[in-house]
């Protein structure tokens, strides 16, 4: 028995829910697949899965060796693909993680264009405001926006994630000369922040809190520039988001002395003894189309 071939086709089976998917993505039978799989589970001596007729679920057994068996994959992989890469095209895929308004508005065309370059790439995104474990996941490299948490994982700064409060463009709120101000004025809470109700400025080495309000909670900084285009209330949101309506003139900037509270993006990916060459590839794509200046900071 091919005891890689068997792991891999078992870790497809667990990603993909089951033996047909999983053959599917794999170019294979699904009668191969399970027959390699039940050899695997012989060799062991242990059961990797529950089947039934319509469902497949891990055993315990099945998800600890799924959980040792993915960084060996992993690994494996990028070996290959670092010897590859000396001679040849990256090749194979390319399982990215990102938020879902970032990944919307800025990654996409970052990843087509990655995609036009590198043909024999296939990309799969997922996007989703969860944080999620790239590891036990699955995931090759994820793109973050704010302050990291200290992890294994390895971090590369793409580009600065500026923040910026603003309004439509005649809104009363236009007049305000301090943080402090926004609390007379109704604001969009952004209920994916840290702190929602608690909005942080710094101006000189001093900083000043508004404690704001406003009757739309959302989980979307989307959706918080579709109130204020409205004129609902005040945003204060990522620039990637309201650049181009700034630029354009329908949205105005608030408080343009003070600095909202700083953050980055980022290119997270595991800590792989070997790192795959697209990973290296995409990374680097990533890093050359953010810059350390964002087009859509041009504009303001």
């Amino acid at each position: 028995m091919d005891r890689i071939e068997a792991m891999r086709l078992f870790a497809a089976v667990a990603e993909h829910g089951g033996f047909t998917q999983a053959a599917r993505r794999e170019g294979v039978s699904p009668a191969q697949v399970s027959k390699k799989v039940a050899a695997l589970e012989s060799l062991l001596g242990a059961r990797l899965l529950d089947r039934t007729t319509r469902s497949v679920s891990l055993t315990a057994a099945g998800a600890a060796y799924l959980e040792g068996a993915r960084p060996l994959l992993a690994d494996l992989d990028a070996l290959e693909d670092g010897v590859r890469a000396e001679h040849s095209e990256p090749a194979g895929a390319l399982r990215i993680s990102a938020p879902l308004t970032f990944g919307t508005r800025r990654l996409m065309p970052v990843v087509l264009a990655f995609l036009k370059a590198h043909p024999n790439v296939e990309a799969r995104l997922s996007l989703s405001d969860r944080m999620v474990d790239l590891v036990l996941e699955g995931f090759d490299v994820a793109v973050r926006i704010g302050r990291l948490d200290d992890s294994s994982l390895i971090a590369r700064r793409l580009a600065p994630a500026k923040v910026a409060l603003v309004v439509k463009a005649g809104h009363p709120a236009e007049s305000i000369v301090s943080p402090s101000d926004l609390e007379k004025y109704t604001c969009v809470i952004d209920t994916n922040v840290p702190s929602p109700r608690r909005w942080t400025f710094e101006k000189n080495g001093s900083v000043e809190e508004a404690h704001v309000s406003g009757g739309l909670h959302v989980n979307s900084a989307d959706a918080a520039r579709c109130a204020a285009l409205e004129g609902y209330g005040v945003i204060l949101v990522p620039t990637f988001v309201i650049g181009e309506d700034v630029a354009a003139g329908r949205l105005t900037r608030l408080l343009c002395d003070w600095t909202p509270e700083h953050r980055d993006i980022w290119a997270v990916f595991p800590q792989n003894r070997f790192l795959s060459g697209r990973v290296r590839l995409f990374v680097d794509h990533l890093a050359e189309a953010f810059g350390p200046e964002p087009e859509w900071d041009e504009g303001l």
